[in-house]
């Protein structure tokens, strides 16, 4: 945390809310962070750069297929740097001792960990949207005569949808970060939920497969991104409010803990 962070909030008229210093503050540390550059540069480049290839590989198949999920399947890759970086925005903080000094200049732990989850949420929005913008217009320009255009059905809603996956996983990183602590342990938890409870869940039996996979939470997510739907995934909207229940939970999870333990 930056000297210019702790005396904002120090300074901060008590009669005042804490809320804007502490979005200030949170801004100032996730910003003055070389990493964080890096990370979402890294997001950005896989983003752009497998939708690229992926788009370009499919362009001179005849077959059915979803250009605009196709254009925009880099986020299955970026997802990993959005997620690491949440988790990192945490807890970098307990690994280095630095939280204690955070909750002593603002003794409202829930007010830091709700300005920490509303920064991060806003920088993977703005950043997924903007990106998926490109690698939506590289993506169709790779696929040649396949491609369509923004205002082709469902197009929009996906383009837009990234960005508003994104934003919510980078809450739900940050509430695991919150409840877990450990930064392994939590990018181990963010990756097993979204990317590896998927694939244990085709072992379950054919009956209830398909019921149970359409609400785990990486599933329920990324159906506001796709145009082609079967029965076996949820309606996009649908699908991105199961998770945004599911980020609301872990942030409540990780709101509840902080407040009840002594770091």
């Amino acid at each position: 945390m930056t000297d210019t962070a702790v005396s904002t909030l120090i300074s901060a008229p008590a009669e005042q809310s804490v809320l804007p210093d502490l979005l200030r503050s949170e801004w100032a540390k996730f910003h003055t962070v070389r990493s964080t550059y890096w990370s979402l540069i890294a997001a950005v480049a896989a983003m752009v750069g497998l939708g690229a290839i992926i788009s370009s590989a499919q362009s001179g198949h005849q077959a059915s297929f979803d250009p605009v999920s196709t254009s925009l399947s880099g986020v299955l890759l970026a997802q990993l740097g959005i997620g690491v970086l949440g988790v990192l925005f945490i807890t970098s903080e307990y690994s280095t001792g630095m939280i204690r000094t955070t909750f002593t200049a603002a003794p409202q732990r829930r007010s830091v960990i709700a300005a920490k989850a509303a920064v991060f949420a806003a920088v993977a929005l703005v950043v997924g949207t903007i990106t998926s913008l490109v690698t939506f217009l590289v993506g169709q320009a790779a696929l040649g005569t396949n491609g369509v255009s923004l205002t082709s059905p469902g197009a929009l809603r996906s383009v837009i949808g990234v960005g508003l996956y994104l934003g919510l996983l980078g809450v739900f990183a940050v509430g695991l970060g919150t409840i877990i602590r450990s930064t392994a342990g939590a990018i181990a938890s963010v990756f097993g939920l979204i990317l590896v409870l998927p694939a244990v869940a085709q072992a379950l039996p054919s009956s209830i497969r398909d019921s149970v996979d359409k609400y785990l939470p990486g599933n329920a997510g990324q159906a506001i991104f796709h145009t082609i739907r079967d029965t076996s995934t949820l309606s996009p909207w649908a699908g991105l409010g199961v998770f945004a229940l599911y980020a609301a939970a872990a942030l409540a999870a990780g709101l509840i803990l902080v407040g009840r333990r002594d770091v």
